[in-house]
C-alpha cells in the first residue's frame, strides 16, 4: 500500500536546520581567519590609514612652496608607527606627494601609501 505523503516531516526540517546552521558557522570561521591571514589587524590598518590622511591634510594647507620631503620619523603619540613624506616635482605647478605611514609587526613592516598632486594656484 502506497501512503499518499504531503509536506515535510518535523525531523526533515530539524536536520536542514542544523545543515544550515553548522555550513554557516563553518563559513563565519574562515572569514575570521581570512581577515588575519594578512598578519595585521583591522584596528592598525584604520589606524596606519588615518594618519596617512591626517598628513595628507596637512600637507594640503601647507603652501605651495613649503611642500617638501620629511624623513621617516615616529609618529607623535603612535609609538609603534613611523611616517615619511616623499615629494616630487611633476611639472612647473605641480607636486607629487605620497605618504608612507609604516606598523612594525613580527615579519617586518607593514606600509600604508597614499599619494596625491598638488598644485600651486
Amino acid at each position: 500500500m502506497r501512503l499518499n505523503r504531503r509536506g515535510i516531516s518535523l525531523l526533515e526540517v530539524m536536520l536542514a536546520i542544523i545543515l544550515v546552521a553548522s555550513s554557516f558557522s563553518v563559513l563565519i570561521a574562515l572569514f575570521a581567519k581570512g581577515t588575519r591571514a594578512g598578519g595585521v589587524d583591522v584596528e592598525a590598518t584604520s589606524i596606519s590609514a588615518n594618519l596617512a590622511q591626517e598628513k595628507m591634510e596637512s600637507l594640503k594647507n601647507t603652501s605651495f612652496s613649503s611642500i617638501a620631503n620629511e624623513t621617516r620619523a615616529v609618529v607623535s603619540g603612535f609609538s609603534s608607527y613611523e611616517r615619511e613624506v616623499v615629494v616630487s616635482t611633476v611639472a612647473t605647478n605641480l607636486k607629487q606627494a605620497t605618504v608612507n605611514v609604516y606598523k612594525t609587526v613580527q615579519g617586518g613592516d607593514v606600509t600604508t601609501t597614499l599619494v596625491t598632486y598638488i598644485s600651486n594656484t
